[in-house]
């Protein structure tokens, strides 16, 4: 009966009564759907171009929300003449308009309706998560209420909520005065849905804490300006997750690029410019814009429609677009999504995806079909570089080109011209931009508890694409998943009466795994959990066993490749596009650079060939000149946030989703703790090494001075005199063999010493031993005069004997060999003054008198042989003297 098929829901706007429906599928639980709810007051009369204002209650009666809501007026439609729209859209864009064109053809300003999806909970005790669907492919049409949401609800168990805001001139009319900018009315629509919804999901058994928005195309750039919008509550966010399907704030088309120009357009046309103002147009820009705004609140909605459609904007770019008001945009969409001040959009877990040729629809069907000629390819990256950049235009179709050009097949096909300026469109209006947006909502140089995931479709719909089958292009085109996601496979009704149709047993597998994903990550912020893929096709099960990484750095950019292959669909690869996402991100921005600050270039250094030559150009160009143009105020820039130190990050996974609780403060404390620690260690280790280092040497030296003193001993005692034999004083076997190690300590005083020293302190000193006979004419006396420290002067005087330029040392006698525990280290024992003969000698003499036993400068020598005294004319004083002189002492140094 229709009572059963009806639910009664009390909300804090008044009672609502919902319908009973049965999903695609009879496998699935029923859902009901609350068609027409209304969160906003019709924006009609003095609410036009104005913030939305909430819509009253209806308290005291009951609303039957059964039918669905009249769609906001389409002021930018495409082209329907079949003709006229071939050349410029895609067979599969032409179709899908056409289907939905129907749907669209109740219109009123009169539009801000929501429709809710509430499926039967398979467990009664659970809050349901909540997806909010915003509609897009272009600001200046579509609607929410065509697509269905009652397949994905029942499966993924979700609540799902389409809605209308309003599009091109009646929600991003853009106008700027001397002190700020209006304009993005159709923002503030989504803000008051969400703000009710956040209110009212409870009583339809919804959790208001887990709010997920969807968009793809111009839906998903107003979508990333939601999430780094102040206007959504920063202390109590209005959802808290987000999905984008080709299309991000960060793209070229979805700022406005003019949007004075295009609202003084507007207003000249509906006669709302006074002449006066047209001669002074500062007039407007000083305080006359609400007198225009005004003017054209008396004109009607087709009025302004009509007008609104004949204002187009330049080829790849937007007319009527979101502009930098202050409040919903508070800057530049890369100031908000930066490091610096991106936290309210680094809050919100994101996941991203894309389709193959996500600009297949901005090409004409005949070049699809066939492909096109250097030419035409010339004209249409002419017109991507004219409308997309000022300056230095030349050098940057010159890297374009070099960019895209098949270098091992120059003269390429016009099929694979046609799939470059694909691949260049694509790249630069939504795989680059959509990358960027990825980079920095997963960047690890501020903390975040966010989580950041990215996917390509590339599934082919062979129905779709059997139109094409000749053509060569491989992959899925813009849009194409919109339908997997939302369950259309499943349906039953798999005719034209459905918005999409023509799916086969795989589509409707790879519908099942992409529910999956979503409904997941609308629960916990992670596709996987906490639903496990079902097994009901091979399809799924060949996801089931791959584990979807999080895409960030640490991961290498990880992302999921969904359908591309027949054989393997699912793959989990790195790094989509990225050298050519390098050459749009990183490269084309440096040539775009103006210059050096102070430098004048002329303008017509940055004019394309035949810049003016309007078929040398592709679609629309942007204008030269024209009319003046009229400053915007700046945005204001947002506080600088605090310093935040990032916490260690956990070990990569396919589900991590916590980072660590250790709070930023004590992970400061920790990470200064550590370095000084480090630092420490390393001077710990550094004087370590030395301090063993310098023991080392000294260990060598000292047992270098042991091994000579043990290499003197045994010479002393191999070599002993033996007194049975008897040498004449001549013979050269009188002379003692060399010792093991060389004179060097010798020859070094010899070299340094000057003659004077060198003689007081090895002078030829007479010797005797009871077994040794000196004769007198084979000894060389030498007489010094010494005068220190001034001057020094020597002589010698020779005797007859010419073979012996000093004495020789006497060998000791084995008989008489002494302790050597009294010579200091490093003296020879055989040394005349220091050896065992001398300390043997001392010994011997203590007893006696000096004077009695010595005759100096005599032939005779006393018994104790006192062969270590000085020449006797040599004075005391001088001795002293030189015994005090520096080198004295280092030479002193060096014996010891």
């Amino acid at each position: 009966s229709g009572q059963e098929l009806s639910r009664t829901v009390n909300t804090g706007w008044g009672v609502v009564v919902g319908e009973l429906v049965s999903p695609g599928t009879n496998d699935l639980p029923p859902v009901t759907q609350y068609l027409g709810i209304p969160y906003g007051s019709a924006p009609v009369a003095s609410d036009r171009f104005n913030m939305v204002k909430s819509a009253p209650k209806w308290t005291h009666s009951t609303k039957e929300t059964k039918t669905l809501s009249p769609s906001c007026v389409q002021t930018g439609l495409p082209e329907l003449s079949e003709t006229k729209a071939m050349k410029m859209m895609s067979s599969q864009r032409f179709d899908f308009v056409h289907r939905l064109l129907p749907k669209l053809k109740i219109q009123s300003e009169d539009c801000l309706y929501m429709n809710i999806f509430v499926p039967e909970r398979l467990q009664s005790m659970s809050k349901l998560s909540v997806l909010v669907i915003v509609h897009g492919d272009e600001y200046g049409w579509g609607s929410g209420g065509p697509f269905n949401g009652t397949t994905l609800a029942s499966y993924g168990q979700i609540i799902v909520v389409t809605l209308n805001y309003r599009l091109g001139a009646f929600g991003f009319l853009g106008r700027c005065e001397s002190s700020s900018c209006r304009g993005n009315e159709g923002m503030s629509d989504l803000v008051s849905a969400l703000t009710m919804l956040k209110s009212t999901a409870g009583d339809f058994g919804g959790d208001q804490t887990s709010i997920t928005l969807l968009g793809w195309g111009s839906g998903a750039s107003l979508v990333s300006l939601l999430m780094a919008s102040p206007i959504t509550n920063p202390k109590d966010r209005l959802f808290k997750r987000a999905i984008l399907l080709d299309g991000t704030a960060l793209s070229p088309w979805a700022m406005a690029e003019d949007p004075q120009g295009a609202f003084l357009d507007l207003a000249e046309k509906l006669n709302c410019v006074t002449e006066e103002s047209k001669k002074t147009p500062s007039a407007l820009y000083n305080g006359g814009i609400d007198q225009v705004i005004r003017c054209m609140q008396d004109h009607s909605a087709e009025n302004i429609t009509r007008v609104a459609h004949s204002i187009q904007a330049p080829s790849f770019l937007s007319s009527f677009a979101p502009i930098i008001d202050g409040q919903f945009v508070p800057n530049k969409p890369s100031v908000l999504f930066s490091p610096q001040y991106g936290n309210l959009f680094r809050e919100v877990d994101l996941m991203v995806g894309t389709a193959s040729f996500p600009s297949h629809h901005m090409m004409g069907d005949e070049e699809l079909k066939n492909g096109i000629s250097q030419e035409k390819r010339n004209k249409i990256i002419r017109t991507l570089v004219r409308n997309l950049y000022k300056f230095h235009r030349n050098e940057i179709m010159a890297a374009i080109m070099n960019e895209y050009t098949d270098w091992t097949n120059p003269k390429e096909s016009s099929r694979a011209l046609r799939d470059a300026v694909l691949s260049i469109l694509s790249d630069s209006l939504f795989v680059s931009p959509l990358i960027r947006t990825l980079r920095a909502h997963s960047s690890d140089e501020t903390s975040r508890n966010s989580k950041t995931f990215f996917f390509h479709f590339g599934h082919e719909t062979r129905s779709w694409s059997a139109e094409q089958a000749n053509s060569g292009i491989r992959g899925s085109f813009s849009g194409d998943h919109i339908p997997y996601i939302l369950g259309y496979p499943l349906s039953r009704k798999d005719n034209d009466e459905n918005l999409y149709y023509g799916f086969d047993s795989d589509d409707r597998g790879l519908s099942r795994v992409m529910m999956n994903y979503v409904s997941n990550f609308v629960k916990s912020g992670d596709p996987q959990m906490p639903t496990k893929m079902s097994k009901q096709s091979g399809m799924e099960e060949t996801f089931a066993r791959v584990a979807w990484p999080q895409y960030n750095q640490m991961n290498r950019e990880a992302y999921l490749e969904i359908g591309v292959s027949r054989d393997n669909p699912a793959l989990v690869k790195n790094y989509y596009r990225n050298a050519h996402v390098g050459f749009w991100s990183g490269l084309v921005p440096q040539l775009h650079a103006a210059g050096k600050e102070g430098v004048t270039v002329p303008e017509e250094h940055h004019f394309l060939p035949e810049y003016f030559k309007a078929d040398s150009f592709y679609g629309r160009v942007r204008p030269f000149g024209g009319r003046s143009n009229m400053p915007i105020p700046p945005p204001p820039m947002p506080p600088t946030p605090p310093t935040m130190v990032k916490p260690p990050q956990p070990t990569p996974s396919s589900s991590s989703s916590d980072p660590p609780s250790s709070s930023t403060v004590a992970s400061s404390y920790s990470t200064m703790l550590s370095l000084t620690v480090a630092i420490g260690c390393g001077l710990l280790a550094l004087n370590i090494c030395v301090f063993f280092g310098m023991y080392r040497g000294c260990m060598q030296k000292r047992a270098g001075k042991k091994k000579l003193q043990l290499q003197y001993q045994t010479y002393s005692a191999n070599h002993g005199h033996n007194p049975d034999v008897q040498y004449s004083i001549n013979s050269p076997l009188a002379l003692p063999p060399p010792p093991p190690s060389s004179n060097h300590s010798q020859s070094l005083m010899d070299d340094v010493l000057p003659p004077t020293i060198n003689g007081i302190i090895c002078g030829s000193l007479p010797r005797s031993n009871g077994n040794s006979h000196y004769s007198r004419g084979t000894v060389s006396s030498h007489t010094y005069t010494t005068s220190l420290p001034h001057h020094q002067q020597h002589q010698h005087h020779h005797h007859e004997q010419p073979h012996h330029k000093s004495i020789q040392e006497p060998l000791l006698s084995a008989s008489q060999k002494t302790s050597i525990a009294g010579i200091r280290a490093g003296v020879s024992p055989t040394c005349p003054r220091h050896g065992r003969t001398a300390i043997a000698n001392a010994a011997a003499s203590r007893g006696n008198s000096l004077a009695s036993g010595v005759t100096l400068g005599g032939s005779t020598m006393g018994r104790d042989h006192m062969g270590s005294l000085p020449p006797s004319n040599i004075p005391i004083e001088e001795i002293q003297s030189f015994l005090a002189h520096p080198i004295a002492q280092f030479v002193r140094l060096l014996i010891e």
